[in-house]
């Protein structure tokens, strides 16, 4: 009994641990990378601070971009980090462009 309680709060562990690495690793996904990159290298001064980026997103293009796709934006930009141009900010959304 004691070796099955054992391996099935290892296996929890395991399954809850798995689920935080994919929540925290996973990549943006965006339904037209194409749109983003143009949209990024378009709208964008660089260098540039996430929040600034993010606002600009909002007011250059408000509707270009789904809540999904936007959420995911606001999540993964740190608001006082700099990117030094398009492919920092994808690199920091998880996107392959």
């Amino acid at each position: 009994m004691r070796k099955l309680v054992i391996s099935v709060l290892a296996i929890g562990s395991l399954l809850v641990g798995s689920a935080a690495n994919a929540a925290g690793n996973s990549a943006c996904k965006f339904s037209d990378v194409a749109k983003l990159k143009e949209h990024l290298e378009k709208h964008v001064t660089y260098p540039a601070k996430g929040k600034d980026i993010k606002e600009a997103c909002k007011k250059e293009m408000p509707d270009e971009f789904t809540a999904q796709e936007r959420s995911c934006v606001d999540s993964k930009l740190k608001s006082d980090s700099e990117y030094k141009n398009a492919g920092d900010v994808m690199k920091a959304l998880g996107v392959k462009g």
